[in-house]
């Protein structure tokens, strides 16, 4: 394998130039093709924050969108159909409570530049996807896939590296990622209390977070974290 690039969260204007001098490598060969990201990570990496932060910055010279992978989670009423259903619900957020198979077969369509896409978003009020949420129309260049298994060695999840042109990787201490996810389920209101944050966390996040560390495929890019 090449070897990796490493950068910092600080470092945004190289990545910035990183992916222009990419994309307009590309736009030369390949003009008809949108210039396609990958950002994965563990849950509580900054994964989410890290792909707006570098939008910014790329749309300065190209128009982008940010494609997240929740949008592709399973639906409530899926989950209940399951024969792991109670299981499936107090895991939600693991690879099998999503629908790779969707999610690839939107990616695949995305570096025609001459088509309009639609793609679900997660609306967090329902607890479930929302259909048709993300316009991806003609006039978008470049597209960042965010989300914890973008690049996950695992059966249709790694049918992902095939569209993908700079695939990236969140490198955080689980140390760090732990103490955000307790925070998060706080300030959230999905835990009511301290004691039921940090036992939804070790029960369900920071399983995902260690599978997600060992089992993703190599990235062209590490962009670490502290």
């Amino acid at each position: 394998m090449t070897q990796q690039d490493t950068f910092y969260t600080t470092d945004i204007t190289e990545l910035s130039n990183r992916v222009k001098s990419n994309y307009e490598l590309k736009r030369k060969t390949h003009p008809n093709e949108r210039y396609l990201i990958s950002i994965a990570g563990a849950p509580g990496s900054g994964k989410t924050t890290f792909a707006n932060i570098i939008s910014k910055e790329i749309s300065k010279f190209a128009n982008v969108i940010v494609l997240p992978q929740d949008g592709f989670h399973l639906y409530r009423s899926e989950l209940q159909k399951l024969p792991n259903s109670e299981e499936a619900f107090k895991r939600r957020g693991a690879p099998f409570t999503f629908n790779p198979k969707a999610f690839v077969k939107l990616i695949s369509q995305l570096s025609d530049h001459s088509i309009t896409l639609k793609a679900p978003s997660f609306d967090h009020k329902l607890k479930d996807p929302k259909e048709d949420d993300i316009i991806i129309d003609n006039t978008v260049d470049i597209i960042i896939i965010e989300g914890n298994y973008v690049s996950l060695k695992d059966n249709e999840w790694n049918k992902i590296r095939n569209f993908i042109d700079d695939s990236w990787f969140i490198q955080t201490p689980e140390s760090l990622i732990r103490q955000r996810i307790i925070k998060r389920h706080l300030e959230a209101g999905i835990s009511s209390n301290e004691k039921e944050a940090i036992e939804r966390t070790d029960g369900n996040d920071m399983i995902n977070a260690k599978y997600i560390i060992e089992n993703s495929n190599p990235t062209n890019v590490v962009i670490i974290t502290k």
